[in-house]
């Protein structure tokens, strides 16, 4: 019930979240610059170690890509079956719709850099990302067979997965106490809880493996260094898992899309 209620107050407050987070940035920001305007430069050469460690929170906005199989086609128009499937009952088509729905969730990673040269950095990022995505079915049709009664369904998909991301960061000249970088690379993830089971839910493989890219500013503390990143995260495999519903029977390719603030300190 917690999580339930969790995720309803995430989903529906997701534009004021997203707008605290950029406000809180932007004062983090303006602190920065007016830090290194009175006190010089702070963590001198810290850029150049060979190895650092630290640690990231995310704030998560996802959403699957789809693609209609032959046999939604086939149910929504009659021209395109003219042999009469065996899978749609005689003379009857019924149109219904299908749309993706994003949803807001987080992650909590680890980080480990390993300096390759003056320019670029190999960085781990191993942590836990928990995603809520949906796809919204509208008008489906009678099934007495699996005792379906029709109408509207949303099918939410709400998983934790431990991920893997490796990347290579390319990292600009340093200016007093901030640093413009860009990051690229891919990340294989693997669902540990809570995908659902059975004939009445979206049925989905449990591996994923996207490529990712973005962009972010390190901003030079003191005691540490903290860099808000914006990264973009595209699955290249076909997440769908045939089963015989029709949610499944729908859906010929799913892609998982994400957008993911990430707020690194080292």
């Amino acid at each position: 019930m917690a999580l339930t209620y969790l995720r309803h107050q995430l989903h529906l407050h997701r534009h004021k979240i997203v707008a605290l987070v950029v406000l809180a940035l932007a004062g983090l920001g303006q602190q920065a610059a007016a830090q290194g305007r009175l006190k010089g430069e702070n963590l001198p050469g810290y850029e150049h170690r060979k190895l650092r460690w630290g640690f990231s929170l995310g704030l998560n906005h996802s959403w699957y890509q789809l693609e209609h199989s032959e046999y939604y086609v086939q149910r929504i128009d009659p021209s395109s079956n003219p042999d009469n499937d065996p899978r749609t009952p005689d003379g009857v088509y019924a149109p219904y719709s299908m749309n993706q729905k994003p949803g807001i969730g987080f992650n909590v990673n680890f980080i480990t850099t390993y300096r390759l040269n003056q320019d670029f950095v190999l960085r781990a990022q191993p942590g836990v990302g928990y995603h809520s995505r949906a796809i919204q079915y509208k008008d489906l049709p009678a099934d007495p067979e699996m005792n379906f009664a029709g109408g509207d369904v949303l099918q939410e998909v709400n998983t934790f997965s431990g991920e893997f991301p490796v990347l290579v960061k390319y990292e600009a000249n340093r200016r007093k106490n901030t640093q413009m970088y860009f990051v690229a690379g891919v990340k294989p993830s693997l669902v540990i809880g809570g995908q659902k089971k059975g004939a009445e839910y979206l049925q989905l493989k449990t591996f994923d493996f996207t490529i990712e890219y973005g962009v972010g500013l390190d901003m030079f503390y003191p005691f540490f260094k903290f860099a808000p990143e914006l990264r973009y995260s595209r699955g290249i495999g076909n997440i769908h898992k045939p089963a015989d519903s029709i949610y499944n029977n729908s859906i010929q390719q799913l892609n998982t899309n994400t957008v993911t603030l990430y707020l690194n300190f080292e």
